[in-house]
């Protein structure tokens, strides 16, 4: 899902709206209204590991190594099977993530 900066600065409009509302309750004592928030475990996960792939090198420079020399020494072969394979993780990962 893509969310668009518009359709983000709608939201937070509407989120400034309504928390500026206090409920009068206890009494006549104002109280204001608190949101909270609670993150699963896997949530928790998902966090981590998604901070821990950003943190890591885009390039493997000793892969790109080795398939440039494959490469220009024609020894190289791509795996019909790897190759669907790779495509089929990829739908899967992009389905969750």
């Amino acid at each position: 899902m893509i969310i668009s900066k518009t359709q983000l600065q709608n939201v937070l409009k509407i989120y400034d709206k309504g928390s500026s509302k206090i409920d009068k309750t206890q009494a006549g004592k104002a109280v204001a209204k608190n949101d909270q928030l609670a993150l699963s475990q896997e949530s928790k996960f998902t966090q981590r590991l998604m901070q821990a792939i950003k943190q890591a090198d885009d390039i493997r420079i000793d892969k790109v190594s080795a398939l440039e020399e494959q490469i220009s020494s024609g020894t190289y072969t791509i795996c019909d099977d790897e190759v669907a394979e790779k495509m089929i993780e990829r739908a899967i990962v992009d389905r969750f993530v």
